[in-house]
């Protein structure tokens, strides 16, 4: 009996401590000089994903704390996307990436690779002279 009391004490004790850090990192992140700037839905996600996993990963470096902090830049279709989603559905920060990347990088056409060059063939009346 004494050693699930023990393990019991330990596990909260555990528990305390990570609320703690957790309350601290987040602390300090909003007291540092980082701002985040808002998805506008009109540019890649990737990039805005980027940016902000920038910026966070300079003061923090909690994968958790990360995932409750990039939400806070969503707005329009993501914040209703992100609010769609199961509880505990996000399993870490490259996940919520791969996810939020799925959904919305449909919306946005691909860049051009210099490998599309060799596809293209100029017609017997085309000019490659511009007009």
């Amino acid at each position: 009996m004494k050693t699930l009391t023990t393990t019991l004490s330990l596990y909260f004790i555990n528990i305390y401590k990570a609320r703690y850090l957790e309350a601290t990192i987040l602390k300090e992140y909003l007291s540092a000089k980082t701002s985040l700037d808002t998805y506008d839905e009109l540019t890649d996600p990737r990039d805005h994903l980027h940016n902000v996993r920038g910026s966070l990963e300079l003061v923090i470096h909690d994968n958790d704390v990360m995932c409750k902090i990039l939400p806070t830049t969503f707005r329009g279709n993501m914040r209703t996307w992100y609010n769609s989603l199961k509880s505990r559905s996000i399993l870490s920060f490259q996940d919520l990436y791969v996810k939020l990347v799925a959904c919305f990088n449909t919306t946005f056409p691909m860049k051009k690779s210099s490998a599309e060059l060799f596809g293209v063939i100029q017609g017997e009346k085309e000019s490659i002279r511009p007009i």
